[in-house]
């Protein structure tokens, strides 16, 4: 066994290897000539956390605030914070870790291979394939012309080019998650059913696209199994990782992601035709279960040909027949990809294994051959992905340092990588954010796509667009050369809007604000009577903003005291609102005097008081989450408890003597 032992460590080393060489510069990167990355969205995080840990239970920055749990799911940043501690910059933590688990992915990949089947050389042989060869290139003419070819390094691409990094570390863990799963069902142990859990959460809280990657390896692992305890363990081991995760993914949280989910990066409405395809496919899938059972395949076997065809038939439908079966499923080939080079390796093996020894050292020396030849072309488009670069030469940076030295931390509009890569540099504040499916306030995401394309609006859009960045409290709106050109027509302001910065083709505007503050006292019959239908539908929000024009009505000070606390001072009367620019949460509750006061959502999704007041009055606004989160955190808690007891009164059970007579019973 220990010489087993050493075997496996020495291949895993193998594995980790290959892929540092393939991606050594990442490890050590601080910023990479990719400005199109989504990887500033992590890095501002990763700083963000870093530097308000004590902290997180409002996010003041994006889409006019949001509950902090809906800002991303917060493995990965949360660890790249933790990596800053020791002195590295957000940027250096974030790719060092990323470099990690990318060469992490085929080690766990090959682990589970190992586990499952027993055999060293074929899961070796997958975990190689898994790091040399991407096999979407083949079935998919999109993604190998994206790629650049059939040998292209896919992987690669996503984890420098387009920052797909939470995804990678997502599938990293899976397999990990997958076999932890299998020891929970195999033996009845507390301490097994409760790492699965915990392997499971971390899954969830690293990526929302791995967590249904999860459940779709973890459906295909239970079919072939076919064990009714298994689906009963696996039930309970799910229900106890999101009363653990529960802070992180209350109800409300996932009632946000799923609602975005339907419209980010495309349309992707829930239909009946959908839910009846998906059944479908699990039917198929269950009916190919119960055969490969009796035809007696091998368990690794079975689980890669059922996760194959799982998630083979919702990328293929959306790449091949445009059907998209569930939310962005284009974005699951990487989880193809697994699953195809573990059912391709473990059907070949068979084959392999009736060769005599000259057609057996054939093949591994084609293995060899592939390796030597495979391992330095994706080494060399690693290296050009990431050169590295100045990021002060760079738009989204001079933008983002503009806006922190210029507009004291009020809010702005910044389009496309700007906005993404604004929180990386800066706490400016903005209407926009980098994670759409956490957005609360629905009528955000309809007033960016307005913005950015003024669709429908006519000879007006300049106009409509005043109308809504006034109502959301924005004072300054960039207008240039973002990597996107998120902007269709970038001169919808130029002459309206004062400028307040130019640097070549990039412009900064301020938008006419009487008052810089978020809050602001209004008349009852000022409000916003009907929610506005679209981003065109600017109407209703007219007697609002004028009455936030009106030099008749009383300014109101507004003032943050940490990032979930703020006040307001103002001159207020009978009939008089309070009208807060922040997205409305039942999480915010407001006092004058020591007495609560009722808060409510406006026709805008904004936070609306009656504070009650006659005079000069202070309004102390306190963010708690609410009853959803109190319970979130003691289910959270009790339950951490109860796992933990169960844990150790089993250890201490077995480690306890047994008495005269017990041996037998």
């Amino acid at each position: 066994m220990r010489a087993e032992r050493s075997k496996t460590l020495l291949a895993a080393a193998i594995l980790f290897a290959i892929n540092a060489y393939v991606v050594r510069n990442v490890f050590t990167a601080e910023f990479l000539a990719q400005m199109g990355s989504i990887e500033g969205v992590y890095i501002g995080l990763a700083r963000y956390i870093a530097a308000n840990w004590r902290d997180l239970s409002w996010f003041p920055v994006w889409y006019g605030g949001i509950p902090f749990q809906n800002a991303y799911p917060p493995v990965f940043p949360v660890l790249a914070a933790a990596a800053t501690a020791g002195g590295a910059s957000p940027a250096l933590a974030y790719h060092a870790l990323a470099a990690a688990f990318y060469c992490l992915g085929p080690v766990t990949l090959f682990w589970m291979a190992r586990r499952f089947s027993g055999s060293l050389a074929p899961s070796f042989v997958a975990g190689w394939l898994y790091s040399l060869f991407s096999p979407s290139t083949l079935l998919v003419q999109a993604i190998r012309r994206d790629a650049g070819g059939v040998f292209q390094p896919r992987r690669v691409q996503a984890l420098i080019q387009y920052g797909e990094v939470p995804h990678l570390a997502a599938l990293t863990l899976l397999p990990v998650a997958i076999v932890l799963l299998d020891l929970a069902i195999r033996k009845r142990c507390a301490r097994r059913f409760v790492l699965a859990a915990v392997a499971a959460g971390a899954v969830a809280l690293t990526n929302w696209l791995g967590a249904f990657a999860l459940a779709a390896a973890a459906l295909a692992y239970l079919l072939a199994l076919w064990s009714r305890r298994g689906w009963l363990v696996a039930a309970c081991a799910a229900l106890y990782a999101y009363v653990l995760a529960m802070p992180w993914i209350p109800p409300s949280t996932l009632a946000a992601v799923y609602a975005n989910a339907e419209h980010g990066g495309g349309l992707y409405p829930a239909s009946g035709r959908n839910l009846a395809c998906l059944g479908l496919l699990l039917f198929a899938a269950a009916l190919a279960g119960l055969w490969l059972e009796r035809l007696k395949t091998p368990l690794i076997l079975r689980f890669a040909v059922l996760f194959s065809g799982i998630i083979g038939t919702i990328v293929l439908a959306a790449y091949w027949l445009g059907v998209a079966l569930v939310p962005q499923p284009q974005r699951f080939h990487f989880e193809l990809e697994m699953a195809l080079v573990l059912a391709a390796v473990f059907a070949a093996w068979q084959a392999v294994a009736r060769l005599n020894n000259f057609g057996k050292a054939a093949v591994v020396c084609a293995l060899v051959v592939f390796c030597a030849w495979q391992a330095p072309r994706y080494r060399a488009a690693a290296d050009r992905m990431s050169r590295p670069m100045d990021i002060r030469s760079t738009t989204e940076y001079r933008a983002a340092r503009w806006f922190e030295e210029n507009m004291g931390g009020r809010r702005v509009f910044a389009p496309g990588s700007v906005s993404l890569w604004m929180l990386a540099f800066t706490d400016t504040p903005q209407l926009s954010g980098g994670f759409e499916q956490g957005i609360t306030n629905p009528n955000i995401d309809g007033i960016i796509y307005q913005l950015y394309t003024g669709q429908g609006a006519g000879d007006r859009e300049d106009e409509i667009g005043e109308l809504w960045l006034k109502a959301y409290g924005v004072e300054a709106v960039f207008v240039g050369q973002d990597v996107y050109h998120a902007f269709r027509n970038r001169r919808k302001f130029s002459g309206r809007f004062p400028e307040l910065w130019r640097d070549g083709g990039d412009a900064i505007y301020a938008v006419p604000q009487r008052s810089g503050s978020l809050a602001h006292v209004v008349g009852v019959e000022d409000m916003v009577a009907r929610e506005p239908r679209d981003g065109v539908d600017a109407d209703p929000l007219r007697p609002y903003v004028a009455a936030l024009d009106d030099p008749a009505l009383p300014l109101a000070d507004f003032r943050w005291v940490d990032r979930h606390r703020a006040t307001v001072a103002a001159e207020m009367r009978p009939r008089q609102m309070l009208s807060l620019q922040i997205a409305y949460h039942p999480g915010w509750h407001a006092t004058v005097a020591g007495a609560p006061r009722r808060t409510y959502r406006d026709r805008l999704g904004l936070v609306a008081v009656d504070a009650a007041c006659n005079g000069r009055c202070t309004v102390e606004l306190n963010y708690d989450g609410g009853i959803e989160m109190r319970l979130a955190r003691l289910l959270s808690w009790s339950g951490l408890a109860v796992g933990l007891g169960s844990v150790v009164r089993r250890r201490a059970g077995a480690r306890m003597p047994r008495r005269p007579g017990q041996a037998g019973r």
